[in-house]
Formats: structure tokens, sequence, C-alpha cells
């Protein structure tokens, strides 16, 4: 079970908004979480967005692990150090038991598959169009995925992409794997409410 957490809470301005920075501190992220498997052959850390909303990832990023001992070698708070002025990052905490409300599973959603998979269903259901015309016209066509994302930038080629999230509600803790995003389609996290209200402090501080 994943027992222990930290939480980024952003601190966005006037001049720098909330998916600005939510797009730099996941790439901080993104690229701990690849160094870690590169080095150990696994990804232990889970990713959750306590304020999540249809639309929006909210302001919070929540990291899991089994214990401790792996959030302190993960060592966030020198990940985040070059954003030191628009984060606040907590320090390792034990998962609250008493104030869980349930669990929910954060995965990937990719939008291209989804396009792929009705262009077949369409061209199944109208002989007279082929896949690739059926694709095509649905490309062309504006589609709003209705799910939030973080704008991304491939750390091998150098592409800038969209990374959407879905969020799965879940009935009980499931044990899965997590990619290097941190994300997983099997595996669940906890779900909870905190005291803490402090975001404020253009610092980051660990308490």
């Amino acid at each position: 079970m994943l027992l222990y957490y930290q939480e980024i809470t952003l601190i966005p301005d006037g001049e720098t908004p909330a998916f600005f920075l939510m797009s730099r501190v996941f790439v901080q992220i993104h690229l701990a979480l690849g160094n870690w498997k590169n080095q150990t052959g696994s990804q232990p850390f889970g990713i959750s967005f306590p304020q999540y909303e249809e639309k929006s990832l909210g302001e919070k990023i929540r990291i899991f692990a089994e214990s401790r001992e792996l959030l302190e070698k993960l060592d966030m708070e020198g990940s985040l150090k070059r954003l030191k002025d628009y984060v606040h990052l907590t320090s390792i905490r034990k998962v609250p038991m008493n104030r869980i409300t349930g669990y929910a599973s954060f995965s990937r959603y990719q939008p291209d598959s989804s396009v792929k998979q009705k262009a077949r269903r369409f061209s199944a259901r109208h002989p007279s169009t082929s896949y690739e015309e059926a694709l095509s016209q649905m490309k062309q066509k504006k589609e709003d995925y209705g799910k939030p994302f973080i704008h991304m930038k491939s750390l091998s080629g150098g592409q800038k992409f969209n990374l959407f999230i879905a969020k799965t509600p879940q009935a009980e803790e499931m044990r899965g794997f997590f990619s290097t995003y941190g994300l997983s389609r099997d595996a669940s996290l906890p779900e909870f409410l905190t005291n803490d209200k402090r975001a404020a402090g253009k610092t980051l501080i660990n308490t």
C-alpha cells in the first residue's frame, strides 16, 4: 500500500498562470520518475490530482510511495529547486487513513486512439466509407475530448504534445504499475482531505 505522500501546490501569479506552472512542474516530475526507472528498473511512485475536475487538474499534485525512504531518495525538493518561487512542497507525510474518502485511478487518455477506434466502427457500419476516409474526416472535426491536459515536450524527440489525463473512481485500493508520468490504469490511489490551507509565501518549504 502507498502509505506516504508529498503534496505540491502551485503558486501562480498575474504573469505566471497555473497551466504554465503545471507544465513546468510535471516535466520535472517526469524527469525524476524516468531517471528512477532507468537506474532501478522500476517505477514505484503514483501521482494524483486532488483538485481534478472535468476541464481542470487544479493546482495540487500528490506523489505517493510505499515508504518514507523512497520519497526521501526521490528528492522532489531538489527536482523543483528552480521553481522554488512558484511552488509549495510539503514534508513527507503519512496518508491519513481516517480521512480517506475514496480511491481513484489517474491514467493517460490518448485521443488519437479514440479517434481511430471510432473510425473503425464507422467504416464497419458504412461499407461505402473506407477506414482511411473515416479517419481523415474525424481528424478534421474539432473534437472536445472532455479531459484536462498538461502541455508537455518529449524528452527524446523534443516534440510538443498535450498529455490528457483521465480520472476513474474506484471502490477500493488496487495495485498496479505506474508509468514514468506516475499514471496507471490499474492502480488506484487514496483520496482524502487535509487541513493544510497554506499555499501562500512564494518559497519552497517543507512543513
